[in-house]
């Protein structure tokens, strides 16, 4: 894109003021400190690298223009603009190359501010040689530009992920990255990604609006045709309906034995399963939105006719009295049901206050006898599957316990007699001695072929911190553990699939340890359960260095035993950074992963990318390589991962299946 292309776009211009506002002073100009600070970086020396490549003018600041056309070479640009920054940054002295001195100091700078532990064989000192042997062509101890740009020419996804992680810091709310990467295709194309999504979820919502719009229109229209009738009745009867119909189906997507084995079977394929927890929360929520409208109704109607205030309505009556009280358990469900609360250190505030469910159908059948024949049927599976769960449970079991980095506790436990699962299912776990009556769901990450299970906790709130503490204990004693389950999840359906690919963020690795242990046992004769995978793609993100550790062994075991080469591993440290000032570094292991050399951030062979992930390009190429072939995704990570991935791969054509708990 020209200068002129920038300038007259409107839109684009509008975002880079925005952006360049959050980032200067009052005084209209980024200093140094507040450059450091729009990048992130510890390092006031490379805040200042930054600055002197960017300020055209030397006074010291980064100006609107200045900014302005920063984001045009560094974003906009072609490749040489592109290095020319880079190579300035790293040129300390200016004297048009970079000597090993200026070099190293560079990667030593870059793996501090990515907080990346140099191994013993592998220091600072070591990689500058590795990439001066790599770049230095004519050997003369510098690194000229024009060289610096055939180095770089023989690793291109490292100019990619630059300009990727500089656009980040020019407009951090990714505004610039989606002009970079918007989407292509054919019509074709985009038929067959509508064909790979499905249209089972489609149907189900809407079959289920259609459900609740006659419900509610047929009562309307049954109820003001009667002009006796006062229209705020007919219309709080007309919800009332609808809370029937949402009150007895809410209770489907939590019968997880019956979902278990829908999902094994041929339904599993058409049935959206995968999506029943989603669907439990769209039900709650509209339940919730009508069960105000229902009592604001019904509150309008009774004041329209009569005189003696709402106390006599909700302390007076009985439908009044149940209605008040269903109100308050509601209310208190729903509010704690919320992913700020679900999702911190307050889960137990969630847990216990959604043990209500059991007030709520009481109080719901007392208010309104009529929703007995909604609910019995439903209500009725609902408890058999909880008589089964009690049944099923299994006595205490024996597990120890082991502190792993990044606050993550493994547990080992003792396999009960008969306990039989699949790959990725989970399991609901009760320690006594932490919590008598809590069960909190953890994905069993020990293959099905090996002879213990092993569960992997993160201690994000105060059971699974308890948890933490009592791991590491100097002596900690050996724990007794109940288990409930197993019961299945959306990576079952993976042994079905011929193309995967199988995206963990964080402590999520834990359903694809076990997939990926099984999956290379099967590849290779070890186990006899069947699989109709040919490919699969295994993509883990970590913030930082010691994440990794969690899965190193298997990882490593994984690499020496896939005979076939039946798995592709992608390692993503997203805390590291991937800008123009580790350019120099990433370039020193690009070429030690190319020289046959193990991974500097985890040991292991496969190489490690650092920064955010290019996921147009990452998914891109699978899909172009296995084409026409269908790619299935499976995915657990934290739900704003989710929502980036799900449309991407909706419009590459690739079905998505999401972990959700």
């Amino acid at each position: 894109m020209s200068d002129l292309g920038l300038a007259s776009n409107g839109e684009l211009l509008t975002i880079l003021e925005k952006a360049f506002a959050g980032h200067a002073g009052s005084d209209a100009f980024i200093d140094v400190a507040e450059l450091q600070k729009a990048l992130g970086l510890k390092s006031p020396y490379l805040a200042r690298r930054v600055l002197i490549a960017l300020d055209r003018n030397g006074d010291g600041a980064l100006s609107y223009e200045e900014f302005v056309a920063a984001a045009r070479q560094i974003v906009f640009g072609d490749e040489r603009e592109k290095l020319w920054f880079a190579f300035r940054i790293h040129d300390e002295n200016g004297d048009g190359f970079i000597d090993e001195t200026e070099m190293l100091r560079m990667i030593a700078l870059s793996m501090a501010e990515s907080e990346i532990v140099e191994r013993a064989s592998q220091p600072a000192e070591y990689l500058t040689r590795v990439l001066f042997r790599a770049a230095d062509s004519n050997s003369d101890g510098r690194i000229s530009f024009e060289e610096f740009v055939a180095a770089v020419k023989r690793h291109p996804e490292l100019l990619r992920q630059m300009t990727r992680s500089e656009a980040l810091w020019f407009a951090p709310n990714e505004a610039l990255l989606a002009w970079l990467e918007a989407p292509s295709g054919s019509r074709a194309d985009r038929w067959r990604r509508v064909r790979n999504f499905g249209w089972a979820p489609l149907f189900l919502l809407c079959a289920w609006l259609i459900g609740n719009g006659a419900l509610v229109l047929g009562s309307l229209l049954s109820g003001l045709g009667n002009p006796q009738r006062n229209p705020f009745y007919v219309l709080g009867h007309a919800f009332g309906l609808a809370l029937d119909l949402n009150g007895a189906l809410i209770l489907l997507p939590m019968m997880r034995r019956l979902l278990t084995r829908v999902r094994a079977s041929a339904l599993g394929r058409v049935v959206p399963v995968d999506d029943a927890i989603a669907f439990h929360r769209l039900l709650g929520h509209t339940l919730f939105g009508f069960a105000w409208l229902h009592a604001l109704c019904f509150t309008l109607a009774y004041l329209n006719g009569h005189s003696n205030g709402l106390a006599a309505l909700f302390f007076g009556t009985a439908r009044g009295l149940t209605g008040l009280a269903l109100l308050l358990v509601f209310a208190i469900m729903w509010l704690f049901s919320l992913s700020f609360v679900r999702r911190t250190r307050r889960f137990e505030l969630f847990y216990f206050t959604h043990l209500l469910y059991v007030a709520w159908l009481g109080l719901a059948i007392a208010h309104a006898p009529s929703f007995l024949l909604w609910v019995g049927v439903p209500l009725l599976g609902f408890g058999v599957e909880q008589a089964l769960r009690l049944a099923k449970r299994r006595p205490a079991t024996p597990a120890a316990l082991s502190p792993l980095r990044s606050a993550v506790t493994q547990l080992q436990i003792q396999r009960p007699r008969g306990f039989d699962f699949a790959p990725a299912d989970y399991v609901f776990l009760r320690i006594p001695s932490l919590a008598r009556h809590e069960w909190h769901p953890f994905t069993v990450s020990s293959a099905p072929e090996v002879q213990h299970l092993t569960l992997h906790v993160r201690a994000l709130g105060n059971w699974s911190s308890a948890l933490r503490r009592l791991a590491e204990e100097p002596a900690t004693r050996e724990l007794q553990v109940h288990l409930d389950g197993p019961y299945g999840s959306p990576t079952a359906h993976i042994f079905r699939s011929r193309v995967a690919v199988l995206i963990g963020a964080g402590i999520g690795v834990t359903p694809f340890a076990s997939v990926l242990e099984s999956l290379v046992m099967r590849a290779n004769g070890t186990s006899n359960r069947p699989s109709a995978l040919q490919s699969a793609y295994f993509f883990w993100l970590n913030r930082d260095q010691y994440s990794f550790e969690w899965f190193a062994s298997l990882l490593s075991r994984l690499e020496e035993h896939d005979r076939r080469g039946l798995l592709e591993v992608h390692l993503c440290m997203t805390g590291a950074g991937a800008g123009a000032s580790a350019l120099g570094v990433e370039l020193a292991r690009a070429a030690m992963h190319a020289s046959g050399r193990s991974d500097m951030i985890t040991g292991l062979r496969t190489h490690t990318h650092v920064g955010q992930p290019d996921w147009e390009s990452m998914l891109g190429r699978v899909v172009s390589k296995h084409a026409p072939e269908r790619v299935d995704v499976y995915f657990c990570g934290p739900p704003g991962l989710a929502a980036k991935l799900k449309p991407l791969c909706r419009r590459l054509g690739m079905s998505f299946r999401e972990e959700q708990f």
